[in-house]
């Protein structure tokens, strides 16, 4: 495994629909020798791409959903984690997104992200709480979501942590 850690700057989305339920995949993780855990869709920035651009980009390739707009950046994390034979550090900003349509699946994932691809759903904040077995990212998941599912958004994104 490389020893010094490649930055990636990233867009992550929120993606929230109708009913108020957020969109996440769970991730395989038996190469970092964790539990799999769950996450919002999202990815690394193509050269050249503004994090508004890679939020798009990356959610058609993740979800196939098209044809919305991204809302604001709510929350920033910056973490290093292992990616098979790399140390990635990265700088994930997270944005909304609102869908009225609830079917989403990968269009194109690249490299290893088809080893590690597992089940997408959509999950309520309820069923994330209540979810004693289940590990989220960032890990405070449920609390994060509540103001936002309120309508509440930071003035500027908040660092939301591991």
């Amino acid at each position: 495994m490389a020893t010094e850690p490649r930055y990636r700057p990233a867009s992550r989305l929120i993606i929230l629909d109708a009913r108020d339920r957020i969109l996440l995949v769970q991730l395989a993780s038996d190469f970092m020798g964790e539990p799999p855990f769950w996450i919002t869709p999202g990815g690394g920035l193509d050269p050249g791409e503004s994090y508004e651009e890679a939020a798009l980009r990356e959610l058609w390739e993740e979800t196939g959903i098209s044809g919305v707009e991204v809302g604001p950046c709510v929350w920033i994390r910056r973490h290093a984690w292992p990616w098979f034979d790399e140390v990635i550090d990265s700088e994930e900003h997270f944005y909304i997104v609102r869908v009225d349509r609830v079917d989403a699946a990968p269009q194109k994932l690249e490299g290893n992200e088809a080893e590690v691809w597992g089940e997408m759903r959509w999950w309520s904040n309820d069923e994330i709480d209540a979810a004693t077995d289940e590990v989220f990212a960032p890990i405070a998941m449920g609390a994060l979501l509540r103001p936002l599912l309120a309508g509440e958004f930071p003035a500027e994104p908040i660092a939301v942590g591991a």
